[in-house]
């Protein structure tokens, strides 16, 4: 199987010391797995629904059964010029087309935001998630909400706080990778046809 993940630096696993992320760490042992992590650090949600298609269909073969995670939303929350990169209006549109468009090439799920250190971003994930998670639930996409156990739990803001502020160690990726992969939406994605 061939599994494309697009979304931000948490997707990329920037600042994990075995450059992992949560992605590599949740096909952990999946041999028969081929993974294309595109995840690109900055990126709000309209970059990616902007790249993921052009991305995506020199990956995808006839031969072999293909999936598309998309984690997304962390960069949209974070100001530039005072207020968010995106407006909650604009994630959810470009959120809708990449889901939308994905579903009719391959299975796609999606990965809520994970928390940041910076309270008014964390506030502004909070509610973004919750729309996200709605908007998936109405399109009949899977999606797997690690924003408030990555929270309640510390360990992921706790080494974000010591590297960034956003991105954590090798500890932090490796909860929310145990998060994702227990997950039922999860272990049914990852199957092979």
């Amino acid at each position: 199987m061939r599994l494309i993940a697009f979304g931000d630096s948490m997707v990329a696993g920037a600042g994990d010391p075995d450059h992992l992320g949560w992605v590599g760490r949740a096909l952990a042992g999946r041999r028969a797995v081929t993974l294309y992590n595109l995840g690109v650090r900055r990126e709000t949600s309209g970059d990616v629904a902007a790249r993921w298609r052009a991305e995506a269909l020199p990956r995808m073969v006839d031969y072999e059964p293909m999936r598309i995670v998309f984690s997304l939303g962390v960069n949209d929350c974070h100001l530039e010029d005072g207020r968010p990169r995106l407006s909650q209006a604009e994630s959810l549109k470009n959120a809708q087309a990449v889901m939308t468009g994905a579903a009719e090439l391959c299975p796609v799920l999606v990965v809520g935001p994970p928390p940041v250190v910076d309270p008014g971003v964390c506030a502004r994930l909070e509610g973004l998630n919750d729309a996200l998670k709605a908007l998936a639930a109405r399109l009949r996409v899977p999606f797997i909400d690690v924003l408030r156990p990555l929270a309640a739990d510390g360990l992921f803001q706790a080494e974000a706080l010591a590297w960034d502020g956003a991105h954590p160690g090798a500890g932090g990726y490796q909860r929310m990778a145990d998060l994702i992969s227990v997950h039922p939406a999860w272990v049914t994605f990852t199957q092979a046809d």
